[in-house]
This record gives C-alpha cells, structure tokens and sequence, in this order.
C-alpha cells in the first residue's frame, strides 16, 4: 500500500500522485467514491463502473427492477399528496 501527503486546491481538487494513479488504473474519468468514516478519515475507493453494472444485472436477474421503481415513485407521490393538499393527481 502506498502513501503520499497530498493538499487541496481553492477548487476543492485533491491531487492523486501519478505513481498511485498508474499503479490503480486511474484515469482522467475514472470514477471515485468518497467516503467520510470515523475519526477525520476519507477513504477513496475506485469504482469499476462495468463490473459494477455486472453485479447488478447478476443479482437482480429475475427482478422486475420497473416494477419495484414504480411503486417506489407511486409512493413517494402519494406522501408528497398527503404533505401538500393542493397537489393534484
């Protein structure tokens, strides 16, 4: 595991060293979680938006994804409805 001190920019930009970059694969788009854990410590961990999609398609075979997102939204409409009176169907 490599370290290396890093600072941040006016623009909030944090600067990985390219021996960290190359050695992960990153690239200019590479995407990036961010994760505030405890004590002051953020973890950046890459994410492989293919093997991502991967996973998903693998442990949702067999689940109608619209389906559940329909009602997710018929929901979230319905206590939108009940919070605001004057919305209308």
């Amino acid at each position: 595991m490599a370290e290396a001190v890093t600072k941040i920019d006016k623009a909030g930009r944090v600067v990985i060293p390219k021996e960290i970059r190359v050695r992960m694969g990153l690239k200019e788009d590479s995407a990036l979680l961010i994760v505030e854990a405890d004590k002051g410590v953020v973890v950046l961990k890459k994410l492989d938006v293919e093997e991502l999609a991967k996973r998903l398609r693998r442990e949702l075979k067999g689940i109608d994804v619209e389906a559940i997102a329909g009602r997710v939204e018929e929901e979230s409409n319905e206590r939108a409805r009940k919070a605001h009176k004057t919305l209308r169907n």
